[in-house]
């Protein structure tokens, strides 16, 4: 069976780009065959083809595109969320995905700004029980406050009755903030260079750790049997993680 996996929250700077870096960064350590696919309003001239233009976006371009990896990672641009959402409703894709043994994951990464929940209630009322639901917290303070605000929310309760997995993505760093500044590379470059532990060094090398500690607690969940993995990396150091099933 096919893996789709949509990472989306139309509220802005929710770290959906860098999720779904890690997430390939993931699957690369293990060889893992997949795409990653980013749907944009419009994609820019001379934009690559893993930009997918949401106005040449069918059921049946997606079904193209879904053929070609046994693990497709979807990234939905800010303000695309509500546009994938009619699509998936009006061309019925839950029959569809059924019909083409696709397997559906939403990824929906938040902040501690509550306003970040309401693509969770609207993701759970557009796709209900037809698909598997991760909820990634972008820690913006401390653990506790970010959890307090989650906990306490409506759409942690509606995630709760669809038992939804929580993923928390450290805070780079003061230190690592700087070392990126200083050679003008953003995390999202430094997620796709193949050597950046020894590009940016040991605070990514322990940044970078702790997010593919948390990825790996929900393999399963995320990636089903999908996952098909070639190579097996080194052993990673366990650090105290957060990902834990709802």
């Amino acid at each position: 069976m096919k893996k789709l996996i949509l990472i989306q929250n139309d509220y802005p700077s929710t770290g959906k780009s860098t999720l779904a870096h890690c997430c390939a960064r993931y699957l690369n350590q293990y060889g893992a065959p997949y795409q990653l696919v980013s749907l944009v309003e419009e994609a820019p001239r001379g934009a690559s083809d893993r930009v997918y233009d949401a106005n040449t976006l069918t059921s049946e371009s997606l079904l193209d595109l879904l053929d070609e990896s046994p693990i497709t990672l979807l990234e939905v641009a800010t303000g695309m969320g509500d546009f994938f959402e009619k699509l998936y409703q009006n061309d019925q894709l839950d029959l569809v995905f059924q019909e083409a043994s696709v397997s559906l994951s939403i990824v929906i990464p938040v902040t501690s700004d509550h306003d970040s929940f309401d693509a969770v209630l609207e993701a759970a009322e557009v796709y209900s029980d037809n698909a598997e639901y991760t909820i990634a917290h972008l820690i913006t303070s401390s653990y506790e406050d970010d959890d307090k605000v989650w906990d306490t929310s409506y759409a942690s309760r509606v995630m709760d009755m669809f038992e939804a997995v929580e993923l928390y993505i450290p805070e780079i760093g003061f230190q690592l903030e700087m070392e990126l500044r200083s050679q003008h590379a953003s995390l999202n470059q430094a997620l796709l260079d193949a050597e950046a532990d020894e590009h940016f060094g040991k605070d990514f090398t322990k940044w970078i750790n702790r997010v593919m500690n948390q990825v790996d607690s929900a393999r399963q969940y995320l990636f089903g049997d999908a996952f098909r993995p070639t190579t097996a990396p080194k052993p990673v150091k366990r650090t105290r993680g957060r990902a834990k099933a709802i």
